[in-house]
């Protein structure tokens, strides 16, 4: 299916993927456009297509071919979802890889009424939604962000807010404290700490790595090495469960979060928008790197 490109957002698999950090993982044809969340509308479908029409308003995580930052794009129908109703294009375009990532966390992490939660990078793209949807299902929810981001990760509806930079899990929470301890950030020292609040049989659900740089195959073995003997650690009822997040993106999938969005249930915060321009996608990619972001950002044409 051909889109019309109207909106685009960043995530840091953007940049990531630019500076061929994952090229060892993430294999692409060239020549390659980058961002892969998009939201705009249906110019052209294949024959074998039904759900969609021309002129529908749709959104996907292209986790194919990305091209966000063209003006049409080829996606597979898969992939797509009809954009909630109400939501503008850079609204829509903020909600796909963030928004399915995060349900992805608290489907692994059996996250239900009563469920206590731990949200590290609660005010990030996808720590932001993570705090909604535990909210939203009846869970306890505490957020952990850096201290100007406390209010906003509140706002969210998180039960306790703790700063990162002052304490960590470990040290604000007693043992036995969590069921579920959803990881946005990455790092050696966000497993141990869990290991430390999580009680018997806990969850710690990850989308991070312990380092983050160029994925070589030194790399790749020692991630495949501290996965599985972080799995065989957590074996049997008592354990504490390591699961390792990887995104398969579904128009399946997006519908879900778009039901939660339709129901008021979650929303995404745009902390700052460009122009969908080479000179805005490149401002919008040094701001992902930078590390600050408060929500999403996004790119609007």
């Amino acid at each position: 299916m051909q889109v019309h490109v109207r909106a685009a957002a960043v995530n840091p698999i953007d940049w990531q993927m630019i500076e061929g950090n994952r090229r060892l993982i993430a294999r692409r044809r060239f020549p390659f456009k980058p961002l892969f969340d998009l939201a705009g509308v249906v110019t052209a479908v294949g024959d074998q297509v039904t759900s969609f029409r021309v002129g529908d308003r749709v959104h996907a995580d292209n986790e194919t071919d990305g091209g966000g930052a063209s003006e049409y794009v080829n996606v597979p129908s898969r992939l797509l979802a009809h954009a909630p109703t109400g939501l503008d294009f850079a609204e829509s375009a903020a909600l796909p890889l963030a928004g399915q990532t995060a349900l992805i966390c608290l489907d692994n992490g059996r996250v239900t009424a009563g469920t206590r939660v731990a949200v590290i990078g609660a005010s990030g793209g996808v720590g932001h939604f993570a705090v909604q949807m535990a909210c939203t299902a009846g869970a306890f929810v505490v957020g952990v962000s850096s201290a100007r981001n406390q209010e906003f990760v509140r706002l969210l509806g998180a039960d306790e807010v703790i700063d990162r930079n002052e304490t960590d899990l470990s040290s604000s929470f007693g043992a036995d404290s969590f069921d579920v301890v959803i990881d946005c950030v990455g790092g050696r020292e966000q497993w141990i700490h869990a290991q430390r609040v999580l009680r018997p049989g806990g969850r710690f659900v990850t989308i991070a790595r312990d380092e983050d740089g160029v994925v070589t195959p030194a790399s790749a073995v020692r991630l495949a090495s501290t996965i599985t003997a972080r799995r065989l650690r957590g074996a049997g009822p008592q354990g504490t469960k390591y699961i390792p997040v990887f995104l398969k993106a579904s128009g399946v999938l997006l519908q879900r979060v778009n039901k939660l969005v339709e129901e008021g249930r979650i929303h995404a915060h745009i902390s700052q928008s460009f122009p969908l321009t080479l000179e805005g996608v490149n401002a919008a990619i040094d701001e992902s790197r930078a590390g600050r972001t408060t929500g999403k950002l996004t790119l609007l044409r």
